[in-house]
């Protein structure tokens, strides 16, 4: 080995020197970096390598009563621009233009107030650079248009997974459960009524990105799970509201309506089976229609009912005890002119003397005015305030529902009490009007109406439950029951509502035809009308509600006509739906004289006499032989004999066994021991023996005769007494 020069020893010297101060160096910045700005460094190695991420959430789903989806969230993408990635911005937007089928002008325009960056040509000369680095350029992509761009490969246009609203049946109870915007929030309808138990907060959480923005997801031993909001499920069945649009959409084109409506209500619940309005819309395209035709009327509009309403006037005055079935009221041949008011009300037809049954059954708009007078204008107001007239029924969800227009009594003019009593001069809405005549035919029990039955969260609990309500017993179950018997004579073949009878289910309902208010003049149109049908089936044990209504159908425009043949079409496929069994059909022929003279102090057979007890009230039901026997006799002075014999029952236990209806043949039958039983009761074990039966009281029977066990003929008359035991 030789030994090296001095020159070459210092130059040596001086490497080793240099290497010595770089090492040196490393070594004091990496002791800086780890040391001194560690944390600082990786605080900033985190704001450019991570960043939040949002999951989002998913809304929840609404179904019907039976588990039927009717809305739901489904995923799909979205594309978005990143202006601090995105280069080359007019051959972005024209090869976008070519994949999503946007105007080129339009997505320039998006890329163009975006923030500039050096190098494109995103910005004009002079003007201000923009500080928004994100837009939106398409929400909810088809699946087509999101391969498409991804195809693209343009750096800086990303898509991003969303949830849009879905709505499987298209626009089946579109005015019911609204729609919602694109960011999930809810804006018409359930949707926006249960929109806090629906939409939920989406979850964010850190994620790592590369250079270039894009995101590394490096979460292998985590489940990544999108949080989802409360189902909702309704009262609402999808078939039997699918048929009921079905059914008004087609009665609403083939009679030139306007508009139309119909609701069906389940009696003893109050449960809300169908909405349905028309015309509709699709909430999957909710901006394709008018906002009229996305409002729901049923809720919102409120108008004036028709001769629908003449049966709240009559239970007011039943219950009351002013009135009889079987009170004559003359009828004036069809014109009658108001007291106190320049005003002349006519019927359609001439009319004399009436029974009450008579005047529900052909619609006497006079005859209804005279029992309206017999009224007076405070018990009236209070009887129609008692069906929630000129207030909110109370339905929870969905919200929007108006009060209708009621006026105080005391603001009432010469003619109100007269308008009022045959369904003008009051405002209502479809709701209001199928809860009050579900009231009557529910033993005069109203029901809150109900929609929402239940909501429940993603983990299976229940947030809310919505069961049966009662608001308030209106009128006596024998008001009601004698109202729906009138009911039941209108779908007679005399009766105005002869088009809503169905084979098999007897229908109990009451047509209505009202002129529309004129707008932007005062009076009423002479050419436009709402037509309407409300009714219930089956008769004797009612399930089910059904309102119909019709606004200014052409050229015929009764409700008998055009609401009768809808209300029948819904009511005939609902009811084997629910599984309701169809019943024995009744005649239907009026049991009461149609006309009778206004001689009631003369004890003529059939009336009641002015001077009959305050609390005494009678229902004839069927009778044997209608040749032969007649009306039905009054009550005279044996009445209170005849209800001390029927009170003994002492030793005749055994006579609950022995019912025997007679024969048709003159076989005697025997006598029920009735005692307990409700006036329905009485009245559906009584209508197979063919009697005469007389029935006076409220609550239940506390008397009878003949008593439990006696033999009894066709056309024998009974009287039935009722009380608190």
């Amino acid at each position: 080995m030789f030994p090296l020069s001095q020159n070459k020893q210092n130059r040596l010297k001086w490497v080793l020197f240099v290497f010595a101060l770089v090492f040196l160096a490393v070594v004091t910045r990496a002791a800086e970096i780890q040391l001194i700005k560690r944390d600082m460094l990786l605080l900033e190695s985190k704001k450019t390598s991570e960043r939040s991420f949002s999951l989002g959430s998913v809304r929840g789903d609404i179904y019907d009563r039976n588990g039927e989806k009717l809305a739901s969230s489904v995923a799909v993408n979205s594309v978005f621009v990143d202006g601090k990635v995105l280069q080359e911005r007019g051959e972005a937007a024209f090869a976008l233009s070519q994949a999503l089928d946007m105007s080129y002008e339009e997505l320039a325009k998006v890329f163009e107030d975006l923030e500039s960056i050096p190098g494109t040509s995103a910005t004009a000369p002079n003007r201000r650079p923009k500080s928004r680095t994100f837009s939106w350029v398409k929400r909810h992509l088809s699946d087509k248009e999101a391969e498409a761009v991804k195809a693209l490969r343009i750096r800086g246009l990303r898509l991003k997974k969303e949830y849009r609203r879905d709505y499987p049946n298209g626009s089946l109870a579109a005015h019911l459960l609204g729609f919602v915007g694109k960011d999930g929030q809810g804006l018409e309808g359930l949707e926006l009524a249960l929109d806090n138990f629906l939409r939920v907060q989406p979850k964010g959480m850190v994620v790592r990105q590369d250079r270039l923005g894009r995101i590394i997801m490096d979460i292998p031993d985590q489940t990544i799970s999108q949080p989802k909001g409360a189902s909702v499920m309704l009262t609402l069945d999808r078939q039997i509201q699918h048929l009921t649009e079905k059914a008004l959409a087609k009665a609403v084109v083939e009679r030139n309506a306007k508009s139309g409506q119909a609701l069906v209500v389940r009696v003893k619940t109050g449960e809300i089976l169908a909405s349905a309005v028309y015309p509709t819309f699709d909430p999957n395209n909710y901006q394709e229609s008018e906002n009229a035709d996305r409002r729901n009327k049923i809720l919102t509009d409120p108008f004036e009912p028709g001769s629908t309403f003449k049966v709240f006037t009559v239970a007011a005055a039943l219950e009351e005890n002013l009135i009889t079935p079987e009170t004559v009221f003359f009828c004036e041949n069809g014109l009658y002119k108001i007291d106190g008011a320049n005003v002349a009300i006519k019927d359609t037809a001439s009319y004399g003397d009436l029974t009450v049954s008579r005047v529900i059954q052909v619609s006497s708009n006079i005859g209804a005015i005279k029992i309206g007078e017999r009224l007076g204008p405070y018990k009236l107001h209070n009887y129609l305030t008692r069906f929630a007239f000129g207030e909110k029924t109370g339905l929870a969800y969905p919200s929007g529902e108006s009060a209708g227009r009621l006026r105080p009594p005391k603001e009432w003019h010469a003619v109100d009490l007269a308008s009022l009593s045959f369904g003008q001069a009051i405002s209502v809405t479809s709701l209001q009007m199928t809860m009050a005549v579900a009231a009557l035919a529910n033993e005069g029990v109203l029901m809150r109406p109900t929609l929402v039955s239940r909501v429940i969260d993603d983990q299976g609990r229940v947030l809310e439950q919505r069961q049966p309500q009662i608001v308030r017993q209106v009128v006596s179950p024998l008001t009601a029951s004698q109202v729906l018997r009138m009911m039941r004579l209108a779908v007679a073949k005399q009766g105005t509502g002869r088009r809503a009878e169905i084979p098999g289910y007897p229908v109990a309902g009451k047509t209505g035809t009202a002129q529309s208010v004129s707008h932007g003049a005062s009076g009423y149109s002479k050419d436009k009308y709402v037509a309407s049908f409300v009714g219930v089936a089956p008769y004797k044990t009612p399930e089910l509600c059904v309102f119909v209504a019709l606004t200014e159908p052409w050229p015929a425009y009764y409700g008998g006509e055009v609401a009768a043949p809808v209300f029948k079409e819904i009511m005939e496929a609902a009811l084997p739906i629910l599984d309701i069994p169809m019943t024995e059909d009744e005649a239907v022929e009026p049991e009461w004289p149609v006309e009778v003279k206004n001689n009631a102090s003369a004890g003529v057979p059939g009336v009641l006499n002015d001077d009959r007890p305050a609390n005494f009230l009678m229902v004839k039901i069927k009778k044997g032989d209608r040749g032969q026997s007649g009306p039905i006799p009054r009550l005279g002075d044996d009445f209170q004999g005849y209800a001390a014999e029927s009170l003994d029952f002492e030793g005749l236990a055994e006579a609950k066994e022995m019912v025997a209806p007679p024969s048709p043949t003159g076989e005697p039958g025997v006598m029920p021991d009735v005692s307990g039983r409700s006036m329905r009761e009485v009245m559906d074990l009584l209508s197979q023996f063919q009697m005469s039966v007389e029935y006076s009281g409220s609550g239940l029977a506390i008397g009878q005769y003949p008593a439990p066990g006696a033999s009894v003929e066709v056309g024998q008359m009974a009287r039935i007494y009722f009380g608190n035991p």
